[in-house]
């Protein structure tokens, strides 16, 4: 059986399937952004590509110009429209589902074929969001002295913190403990909307880290600064300015903040995470193939429960 709210990105490779393996790169083909709905934005950039279910609308802008591909050669994926008035579309191809119009701008190479099911993907990210938030924390997080205070378990792999947004919307450093450099940090954060902003907190410190915080219930995010990936597949993101430094994961994008293409979140086994043996689901043939480093080629596949 499935255990409740998981679907997780198994990590394809040569050996096969990795039952319990969190892969967000392989989930999203290898894109810098990913949003359910529409991705709108102007004066600022995305060093990756962008993989937007609805329409991409962007002005005065750059797209992949660290050339960090999706599902192999896209520079940019639109289920709907794409707009681009004013700036430069690098290193891949596009796809629109619907008209493509870039004005003031270098005309690039087009895909036909649609290389992803949105519907899918932004339920597996939905579901994986709200199975990560079900898993028993290892670690704490507690205010001090108008800091976040992080206790790890001390293990050295991955820890797990489980914490309210109002936690971190008011810190203004962190104070870290019982931590291994390099390690997993995942960070379930609750509450409708997340925000590291008032407390101007850096996050530098958490640049040694393989950082997720997983907002699996906002509906809004404003986490401008932030070192690490963001997942939030129920949330918009409409803050002014910034620099996000991770993959980001939300269900629509209207925003002015810039995308660095670096701290992507690496693949992490989380043990008994996952489907169990007994379990009846499939994996379907592949349709599409994510690069996801140089010379190697991953699969972008989907677990599916049978009906």
């Amino acid at each position: 059986m499935i255990k409740p709210g998981i679907v997780l990105a198994a990590l394809l490779a040569t050996t096969g399937a990795q039952a319990g393996v969190i892969d967000l790169g392989s989930m999203m083909g290898g894109a810098n952004v990913y949003t359910a709905g529409d991705f709108k934005a102007h004066s600022s950039d995305v060093e990756g590509s962008i993989v937007a279910g609805g329409n991409v609308t962007i002005q005065n802008y750059a797209v992949n110009l660290n050339n960090k591909k999706a599902y192999g050669d896209y520079a940019v994926v639109a289920g709907g429209d794409l707009k681009l008035t004013s700036g430069a579309i690098n290193n891949g191809k596009t796809y629109a589902g619907g008209a493509t119009s870039l004005q003031q701008a270098a005309r690039v190479e087009t895909g036909a074929t649609q290389p992803l099911d949105f519907a899918a993907t932004s339920q597996q990210f939905r579901e994986l969001a709200n199975g990560l938030s079900a898993l028993s924390a290892t670690g704490s997080v507690e205010s001090l002295w108008s800091g976040a205070k992080v206790t790890g378990s001390g293990n050295g792999s991955l820890d797990i913190f489980n914490v309210s947004a109002d936690m971190f919307r008011n810190s203004s450093h962190w104070m870290l403990h019982g931590l291994t450099a390099g390690q997993t940090l995942i960070f379930n954060v609750s509450g409708s909307l997340g925000t590291f902003n008032d407390g101007g907190i850096s996050f530098e410190p958490l640049s040694g880290y393989n950082v997720l915080f997983n907002f699996f219930e906002a509906t809004e995010v404003n986490v401008r600064g932030v070192i690490g990936t963001v997942l939030a597949p129920n949330a918009t993101v409409k803050a002014d300015w910034g620099v996000i430094n991770g993959n980001v994961i939300v269900d629509s994008w209207n925003s002015t903040i810039q995308v660095n293409s670096n701290h992507y979140f690496k693949p992490v086994d989380i043990p008994g995470f996952g489907l169990e043996p007994d379990d009846p689901a499939q994996v379907p043939e592949p349709g599409t193939l994510a690069l996801l480093a140089a010379g190697a080629c991953a699969v972008a596949g989907l677990r599916r429960r049978r009906a």
